[in-house]
């Protein structure tokens, strides 16, 4: 009973140590390795590297900063954006097939580029590869007055972002109300949903859904169903100003498929280009700045077109919680018999914002 006691904790003690020698390889293959010039191999996970300086992050000694004059070898394993000193810009992950040189593997193509290690400007982290980021806000606005005058308004819009990865979703609803003792003063509402595939870690292709009605414009529903080519011009933290790094901007060209249904006029359709341009600048901790804006001209009579925007600035009251002050102004270029071309609300209202 002995002998089977010591044969059986011989074997435990053999396997427990096979197990944590295979462990330990598999563990070593992982993240990133730094290789320095002294001989010195760290393995981590790269953070960043600005002015000279890499931001490693380790196991053993937390976030630590070396210098890229002392770095002989580097490898990581997930994609980063690699920014040259020529102004190249490269998502990619990279390796060193000897000391002084980088190999970089452009994302979504496995293009294979030879660099030096010092002609390395910046390392970021990747807007491909990222991880999932929600962000969003829900305002509301209103009011009612009552004696001589009375009056009754209300106002509702919301937001959302999502992001994984090369994908990202948004939507956003919105829905305007007024009357006063003569009637009803204001009524239209609006729903968007939109889809982007990044196809690097600028250029995305979108398909977005357009749906909105307006009594006062004799519009019962207008649909309007996209899909082309975007780019994104600048993300958030692109720009190293305090002022501007919370600036991100993308444009949008595509093809749009317009239906308009009308309470009185004929309805119609049409084939049209879309342009996008959307603004997002967080100017400060507690005030921010945005501008959107779509215009679908058809392709069949230059005439008819129709652009609508949003701009507005937020300021933080507490925390989360906004107030916004926003224009929303549209343009039919061929209304319905008798209506106007041009359509502009000013809003007031406050909210909440999210963002994780």
């Amino acid at each position: 009973m002995k002998r089977f006691q010591v044969i059986f904790s011989m074997r435990s003690s053999t396997l427990a140590l096979f197990f944590f020698l295979v462990t330990s390889s598999l563990s070593a293959q992982e993240g990133d390795r730094v290789i320095l010039k002294d001989g010195s191999v760290i393995r981590g996970e790269v953070l960043s590297l600005e002015d000279g300086k890499l931001q490693f992050k380790t196991d053993f000694s937390g976030t630590i900063d070396i210098e890229l004059e002392k770095v002989a070898r580097l490898e990581v394993s997930r994609a980063l954006r690699f920014e040259l000193k020529g102004g190249a810009v490269h998502p990619a992950t990279a390796s060193s097939p000897e000391d002084g040189k980088l190999e970089l593997v452009l994302e979504g193509t496995g293009r294979r580029v030879a660099v030096e290690l010092d002609s390395i400007k910046t390392i970021k982290v990747s807007a491909v590869g990222k991880k999932l980021s929600t962000k969003g806000a829900i305002n509301f606005g209103g009011g009612a007055s009552d004696g001589n005058t009375r009056t009754k308004s209300a106002i509702f819009n919301a937001d959302l972002e999502g992001r994984f990865d090369n994908q990202r979703l948004s939507a956003g609803l919105a829905y305007n109300y007024a009357e006063d003792l003569g009637g009803l003063t204001a009524r239209n509402s609006k729903a968007r949903l939109k889809y982007d595939y990044f196809i690097t870690e600028k250029l995305f292709l979108f398909g977005s859904l357009l749906a909105e009605e307006d009594s006062f414009q004799d519009l019962d529903l207008r649909t309007a169903v996209a899909f082309g080519p975007g780019y994104q011009f600048i993300e958030t933290g692109d720009l190293e100003s305090v002022y501007l790094k919370g600036l991100a901007a993308y444009g949008e060209l595509g093809l749009s498929s317009v239906d308009e249904a009308f309470i009185q006029a004929e309805d119609k359709s049409y084939l049209a280009a879309k342009w996008a341009i959307n603004m997002d600048w967080k100017i400060l901790p507690r005030l921010s700045l945005f501008h959107h804006h779509e215009g679908y001209p058809s392709l069949a009579d230059m005439d008819d077109f129709y652009v609508t925007t949003e701009t507005g600035i937020r300021v933080s009251i507490y925390e989360n919680f906004v107030s916004t002050l926003q224009v929303n102004w549209r343009w039919d270029n061929s209304p319905s018999p008798g209506f106007g071309r041009s359509d502009t609300n000013y809003l007031l209202t406050f909210g909440y914002t999210f963002d994780f």
